[in-house]
């Protein structure tokens, strides 16, 4: 697939009468991201990391993303308390308005997005073909009641200054002027009470009860230096499910687009590299399955990792890029890799 600047599509479906703001972007299998506190599809699209984290994802998939209810693009009046429920209705809403019956991977994130994915997951399992979970958490009973009350609080209250509190624990080593941003940008997409109601949600949400009905294949990411959410509350979650790995990667910032990049991106196209299907250009010399080896060595991957991705033997893909860098007349995987991308191949 030749690289090329995306634009998101924005679009607008209706969850219990209010209007949900989705866009999309890329092609090929649907990955719906529902992995963030607060949004705001305008303007977190103006971030260069979030433009590059997605635009990543893009070259594979068709990725969703979506504003909750009350928050960036979507209605902002809400009618009601924000609920659990309201947040599996949004999910499953905006996944039938852009895959229709087509099963899609699922990438949620900590509190309620990730308890919504969690949920879709265990209750209509043929809706979803891989799931997800990045910086998650299964309960968050490690926090004690009366804190979690005064963050609350403190997010109703004094909306601007928790802002820029949270900016701070989502991103701990940015520099101030990131800091600033990131507080911006959180206020901006939500009003005080809409903000401390996701802020209560997510610190309440437990999926303890669904994770073991999980029976597709999950990825679970953490880093190691989340302070918004400790690695222990990822790892307990890959204990609850029946068929998931667990990938510490390095740095501390809760966002995944935020921080190091490689392993992330190594991760991630290790586990969604064979539920993409890869068709053969036209103007090609590999077979289907050279392609897919292909695009494993352009995301830095090694045999061992590819071989393990794609269910062959390391042999098997030893051989596969031995063909590769013959037909394409290239003498190392990173020539190779790169004359793919020139010529529209990966």
């Amino acid at each position: 697939m030749k690289v090329r600047a995306m634009e998101p599509e924005v679009r607008f479906c209706d969850v219990d009468g209010r209007r949900v703001a989705y866009s999309t972007l890329g092609q090929g299998p649907v990955l719906v991201f529902g992995c963030r506190w607060l949004a705001h599809l305008a303007d977190d699209w103006q971030d260069a990391r979030v433009r590059a984290f997605f635009e990543e994802l893009g070259r594979t998939h068709r990725v969703v993303l979506f504003d909750r209810p009350g928050s960036g693009l979507s209605q902002r009046e809400l009618e009601g308390p924000l609920t659990l429920e309201l947040q599996a209705r949004t999910l499953s809403a905006v996944l039938a308005a852009v895959a229709g019956d087509e099963p899609a991977t699922l990438f949620g994130g900590s509190g309620s997005s990730g308890w919504a994915a969690v949920h879709l997951a265990a209750t209509e399992p043929e809706r979803v073909r891989r799931l997800v979970l990045f910086g998650s958490h299964a309960s968050r009973e490690d926090i004690p009641p009366a804190t979690r009350r005064s963050l609350v609080d403190f997010a109703r209250s004094s909306w601007r200054l928790a802002a820029q509190m949270l900016a701070g624990l989502l991103h701990p080593h940015g520099s101030g002027d990131e800091i600033a941003e990131l507080s911006r940008a959180l206020h901006r997409s939500a009003d005080a009470e809409t903000a401390a109601g996701y802020l209560e949600l997510d610190l309440s949400a437990d999926s303890r009860d669904f994770l073991p009905r999980v029976t597709v294949p999950a990825l679970v990411l953490h880093r190691r230096g989340d302070r918004a959410v400790p690695a222990a509350r990822g790892r307990e979650v890959a204990s609850l499910l029946p068929s998931a790995r667990f990938v510490l990667l390095r740095g501390d910032a809760h966002l995944p687009w935020l921080d190091e990049q490689r392993d992330l991106q190594r991760a991630l196209a290790g586990f969604l590299g064979d539920a993409v299907s890869v068709e053969p250009s036209g103007d090609s010399p590999l077979t289907r399955r050279e392609l897919e080896v292909l695009r494993l060595v352009a995301a830095g991957l090694s045999n061992r990792e590819i071989a393990s991705s794609l269910v062959l033997s390391e042999h098997t893909v030893h051989r596969h890029v031995a063909n590769i860098l013959r037909k394409l007349s290239q003498s190392s995987r990173a020539a190779a890799a790169a004359h793919a991308a020139r010529a529209g191949l990966v």
